[in-house]
């Protein structure tokens, strides 16, 4: 886990004032910094050893004839199955790590080898000879890689950070961008590539000519969610269960592959529980983290000690009360490439903290309830899933969804039944901003919901004859896995140089959880049914039971604390100098006091807020 630069430019670099760039990756890698200078092609890496802590392990890293050169930053996983391959293909190597076995594998093999890999991964890999870069990045994007490319320039890098100060690399926040931030408490990938500043899709390689711009390839994809097909044999449930726990067991234990500690993220529910039960497997006694907010609804600390204690594993507690959360809170936000509003970054980033005085890699239960159907809009879409055998249903939504008012809660739900994207995915995410929106945000920020929902619509496969929880699913995978969850987990890790690993992001279980029949992901009202199933094998009942809890903070009640809320007050109320005012005259002090009067509106507050902190951050103030 580190990160990762690359700058070409047609004007000459000097190569302290590339290493600068390199350096704001600081926090990413500690390690070990390096750089490659060839021709105007400057390759930065900043190391987190995780494998092969010796000098063997340094990127940039030269391939043995010196032609190829790579800077990777994430982990493969089976790096040691694929070095056996490849010694039993004649390669020979000087250390133990992973990046060594990933340059020897793409040095023959291509882009064909990405396929093969286990991992989460961003890489670049350059050929001195052809004057080439390779760009790839993981199946589901865990790691995140930025491009921009013109005929004159190719810059990408780890985050928008190493790149804020290159010459002619475009500033990605504008009106159009932010006023999709508002709708949705984060910016997606898709809105950011619109802009000259993108990500390189998930699962995708591509291939850049330095000096031949003309000839660069278009994101060739390598992995796509897997076509439609449920599996309808009428296994039985119990094989189902087996599988998943054997396919669980062993992504763990893949991920449990290091030179350094390593522990678990131990919540009160059951996806981390049976990462914590494989990994006990494996790694008897291993240490545990939770988050306790003592009194409050969003602790989680008596279901975590519990698991623990059944596990047999050591359960270390990390108290946040209101004045550390609200302290700590502006600089976490702050931290983001673009504005954030997800408030569960705040633990993220205080247990990512405290385990790294103790460890280098976590195991976490990621991804848990998009591969196995766990989020209440999953809920929603078995229920629904008969919908689509009511003749004429999708005509009369849409007429429905025409006459409403354009903001109405009917018109939402008409959106939902005529368009499968904002039915069971990206509409359940919009903050609730449809009656309010017109009266506090500038009119450069005042777009639809229903806008919103044909961004992410347009650039997401429909993914026909999938059931609706099918493609409830696969639309959390590609949206808010991908633009809140993965980016909130990998940016709050590394500001603290922690790696983190899910086993349920392994491709493999993403592929299994996706053909499991639908009447087996919710059964008789419940979902992530099988998942359940199978904690009953490990977790107390207790946690097995208990109804799903997001990871969130009690910011409603921290804002209302007379100690604390002033000055989060003055701070929403106070513009920040050379930033987009988003507000009308009173708007702000308007959306406050909605706030302090109806928690619906804490989401919103939320938005508003952290789009403060972040300008602050950026501006020094």
């Amino acid at each position: 886990m580190c990160g990762i630069i690359g700058v070409f430019d047609a004007a000459a670099v000097p190569p302290a004032v590339f290493d600068g760039w390199r350096d704001r990756l600081l926090h990413r890698g500690p390690d070990q910094g390096g750089s490659l200078h060839d021709r105007g092609l400057h390759l930065g890496f900043r190391r987190l050893a995780i494998l092969d802590l010796s000098e063997a392990g340094h990127q940039p890293m030269r391939s043995p004839d010196g032609r190829h050169a790579i800077v990777f930053n994430g982990e493969i996983y089976n790096f040691g199955e694929l070095r056996a391959d490849l010694e039993g293909r004649g390669a020979v190597f000087r250390g133990h790590s992973d990046t060594e076995v990933l340059l020897a594998l793409l040095t023959r093999d291509g882009p064909a080898a990405l396929s093969r890999l286990n991992g989460m991964f961003a890489l670049a890999l350059y050929d001195a000879v052809d004057r080439t870069v390779l760009l790839a990045r993981d199946r589901l994007g865990v790691k995140p890689l930025y491009l921009h490319r013109t005929p004159a320039r190719l810059a990408f890098a780890s985050e928008l950070a190493a790149l804020r100060e290159v010459p002619g690399v475009p500033e990605v926040i504008d009106p159009d961008l932010l006023a999709v931030y508002f709708r949705l408490g984060f910016v997606p990938e898709w809105a950011m590539a619109a802009r000259g500043l993108g990500p390189l899709p998930p699962g995708t390689w591509r291939r850049l000519h330095l000096d031949a711009p003309d000839r660069d390839t278009p994101p060739a994809p390598f992995w796509d969610l897997p076509p439609v097909g449920e599996v309808v044999n009428g296994r039985d449930e119990d094989d189902w269960v087996d599988e998943i726990e054997a396919l669980l067991d062993d992504a763990t234990r893949l991920r449990l592959r290091a030179d350094v500690p390593l522990g678990v993220f131990l919540s009160g529910g059951i996806d981390s529980g049976l990462v914590a039960a494989m990994a006990a497997r494996h790694e008897p006694g291993i240490g545990c983290f939770t988050v306790s907010f003592a009194g409050q609804p969003e602790d989680e600390t008596p279901l975590a000690a519990a698991t623990a204690r059944m596990l047999g594993l050591r359960l270390e507690t990390l108290d946040v009360d209101l004045t550390r959360g609200m302290r700590e809170l502006p600089a976490v936000m702050a931290h983001f490439d673009t504005p954030f509003a997800d408030a569960s970054a705040l633990p993220t980033a205080l247990i990512c903290q405290r385990a790294r005085q103790h460890l280098t890699v976590v195991l976490t239960g990621d991804a848990g309830d998009e591969v196995f159907a766990g989020y209440g809009n999953h809920l929603r879409a078995w229920r629904w899933r008969h919908r689509d055998a009511v003749p004429g249903i999708t005509a009369v939504a849409r007429t429905a969804a025409a006459l409403l008012p354009r903001d109405s809660r009917g018109r939402r739900l008409a959106m939902r039944a005529a368009r499968p994207v904002g039915r069971f995915g990206i509409g359940g995410m919009l903050y609730p901003f449809e009656d309010w929106q017109d009266a506090l945000l500038v009119p450069a920020l005042r777009t639809s919901g229903d806008a919103v929902v044909r961004g992410y619509d347009t650039r997401i496969p429909r993914w026909h004859g999938a059931s609706a929880l099918d493609l409830s699913q696969r639309v959390d995978l590609r949206s808010y896995l991908l633009d809140d969850i993965l980016v909130k987990v990998d940016r709050m890790s590394m500001r603290h140089a922690l790696e983190l690993r899910s086993p349920f992001l392994d491709y493999r279980l993403i592929e299994l959880g996706l053909r499991v029949p639908s009447a087996l992901r919710v059964k008789e009202g419940h979902n992530k049914y099988l998942l359940r199933r199978l904690a009953t094998r490990y977790l107390p009942a207790s946690v097995v039971s208990a109804p799903k809890r997001g990871f969130g903070i009690p910011l409603r009640t921290w804002l209302r604390d007379p100690a604390n809320g002033p000055a989060a007050r003055e701070r929403l109320l106070t513009p920040v100098p050379g930033a987009f005012e988003p507000f009308v005259p009173g708007g702000a002090a308007r959306l406050w006091d909605d706030a302090m009067r109806d928690p619906a509106r804490t989401a919103a507050l939320t938005a508003a807020l952290a789009y403060r902190w972040w300008s602050a951050g950026r501006a020094g103030a």
